[in-house]
């Protein structure tokens, strides 16, 4: 079953971004606003966000980095950039020279990239402050899919999340009466 933050717990989870340190608001950013599964968001690289003129527009994510295997262009919301941008930028700053291959969100120790368990243990402890209770990052992916859906099509939905076959992405597909009843009256206005 598909479980996806209704209206008011995703504004919740919005209203949090600005108190989180900048790592964390743009690793919650990159989930909710762009949908992509945790193990993508570990293997970004610097190069993967792309940003003409300084603002940051939009993730390529690789077919090697996809569980899929599809590499995909994702468009980065506004909602989004800032928290990213700032990000990277103090990032970068960070270190002495700043190198496109390295990854995004560093793990500790020997780990080249962030741990899957290290971002599961963030979302528990921001949607036990925001929610007071536990969820998982995929609830993001869930909540980003059904929110696609209602502003647009099924084959947009399954290229931006990059599914092979267009039937993983209609499991997102759970429209309630009020849905059909939208559809009807704008379909026969």
């Amino acid at each position: 079953m598909i479980h996806a933050l209704s209206n008011t717990d995703f504004s919740k989870i919005e209203n949090i971004i600005p108190t989180l340190d900048r790592k964390h608001a743009a690793i919650l950013s990159i989930l909710i606003y762009c949908g992509l599964r945790v193990g993508e968001l570990v293997r970004l690289r610097y190069k993967d966000i792309k940003s003409p003129g300084g603002t940051v527009k939009e993730i390529h994510l690789p077919a090697s980095t996809s569980k899929s295997g599809v590499g995909r262009y994702i468009p980065i919301p506004k909602k989004a950039s800032a928290a990213i941008q700032i990000y990277m930028d103090t990032s970068a700053q960070d270190h002495t020279q700043f190198v496109p291959e390295h990854y995004l969100f560093p793990g500790t120790a020997a780990r080249p990239f962030m741990s899957v368990h290290g971002v599961e243990q963030l979302i528990t402890r921001i949607s036990l402050k925001a929610l007071s209770r536990k969820i998982t990052p995929h609830v993001f992916r869930h909540t980003y899919a059904t929110r696609l859906l209602k502003n647009t099509n099924t084959r947009e939905v399954q290229l931006l999340l990059g599914h092979k076959k267009l039937s993983s992405t209609q499991v997102y597909t759970h429209p309630n009466m009020e849905d059909l009843k939208k559809s009807i009256d704008k379909t026969f206005k």
